[in-house]
């Protein structure tokens, strides 16, 4: 049993890889933005300060800008970059849950009692539901003020915390699913031996590959900040009024 929990003590630490990754992209988030449809917002102390709106309208504290042709081809352009990239944030977290998933599905494979993991599968699908709410709270896309940080303080703990959960009631299953075949005359300690071995190789293979995934997806999600960043600078040059809202800092 100490074999699978190392194996998935492993997989948290690599899974948690993609938030150090994150955190030492050298951005910060200096105010909340929200994703509504085709509308984004940009949120100060908990009010909307900035609106771009589905046709691409932009209102500073309630007041539209009258913006001419350039300003309004670097606002389109800006706009769809922020609609395109910052929901990748919640992606990754999902295949953060899909490596779990998958390393669950490895093991639970070689055994007929599906219905030991059960409570396994039920804990990987809190976790998943706690991560999605996290950047949709109320259906909406939401990136917090100082993401990284969060990410790489309390959101690192949590989910550190939902790995060690999850890696003691999968040892706990397949003791139960072992004991049952051993029972039964299905299994011989000789072979029990055999298969832990084997399963110990196919899951450390399946989390060395996923968390190579997962580290080059977090590296382009940097370079997608980096480049919302530069962006953002550079639309802020041809519409100053942006200024005081601020999202991103390199």
């Amino acid at each position: 049993m100490k074999k699978l929990v190392l194996a998935f003590t492993v997989l948290a630490a690599s899974v948690s890889a993609a938030t150090v990754q994150a955190k030492s992209c050298p951005v910060d988030v200096q105010h909340e933005v929200r994703i509504a449809g085709d509308q984004v917002s940009v949120y100060e102390a908990g009010q909307p300060k900035l609106l771009i709106d589905e046709n691409n309208n932009v209102f500073v504290n309630g007041k539209q800008l009258d913006l001419n042709d350039m300003q309004q081809r670097a606002l389109d352009a800006y706009s769809e970059s922020v609609k395109e990239n910052l929901p990748k944030m919640a992606d990754l977290a999902k295949d953060g849950v899909g490596v779990a998933n998958d390393v669950l599905d490895e093991v639970s494979a070689d055994f007929d009692s599906k219905e030991s993991f059960a409570k396994v599968q039920s804990l990987i699908d809190e976790y998943a539901a706690k991560a999605n709410d996290k950047f949709y709270p109320e259906g909406e896309f939401v990136m917090p003020k100082d993401l990284f940080d969060e990410m790489d303080t309390s959101w690192k703990a949590e989910f550190e915390q939902a790995l060690k959960h999850v890696s003691m009631e999968s040892a706990s299953a397949m003791f139960a699913a072992l004991s049952a075949e051993m029972k039964d005359g299905d299994l011989s300690f000789s072979e029990l031996q055999t298969k832990f071995s084997d399963l110990k190789a196919r899951l450390e293979a399946r989390i060395r590959s996923r968390s190579s995934e997962m580290a080059v997806k977090a590296n382009d999600l940097c370079d997608s900040m980096k480049g919302l960043a530069q962006e953002e600078q550079e639309v802020q040059k041809v519409i100053p009024e942006l200024k005081d809202y601020q999202v991103f800092e390199s």
